[in-house]
């Protein structure tokens, strides 16, 4: 259920920037976050780990704290889904398409996390 409550935190902050900045129609701006959002949420963080205990954690000089290890996967996981959600909308021929989904995975991050720290949602 978490997942669920992320998801629709997101689209709840994702659709407008879309529809605004990039004027994309509604379902447009959804099928942008239904594509990344559950390979953000489910897939990066397992294949992450697992790369991580394959590759890293058996060399003490690259081993990283827990914490390390998830704003690492954050990282990635947020620029995967900047780059995906660009290319769809790319696909789609709408303009400027690198700086709204950069905009609109930023917002959807920070107000989650702000969300997270100050209600403990989602």
């Amino acid at each position: 259920m978490p997942w669920f409550w992320a998801f629709l935190f997101t689209q709840i902050v994702e659709i407008p920037i879309y529809m605004r900045g990039l004027r994309a129609r509604m379902l447009e701006a959804f099928g942008a976050t239904a594509l990344t959002h559950p390979i953000v949420w489910f897939v990066i963080p397992e294949a992450f780990e697992w790369f991580y205990r394959a590759v890293f954690a058996h060399h003490a000089s690259l081993q990283m704290t827990a914490n390390t290890r998830y704003y690492v996967m954050v990282a990635i996981a947020e620029t995967f889904a900047v780059v995906v959600e660009a290319l769809y909308f790319r696909a789609l021929f709408l303009e400027k398409p690198w700086r709204w989904a950069f905009i609109a995975n930023m917002s959807s991050f920070g107000l989650g996390m702000l969300s997270r720290t100050a209600f403990g949602f989602p």
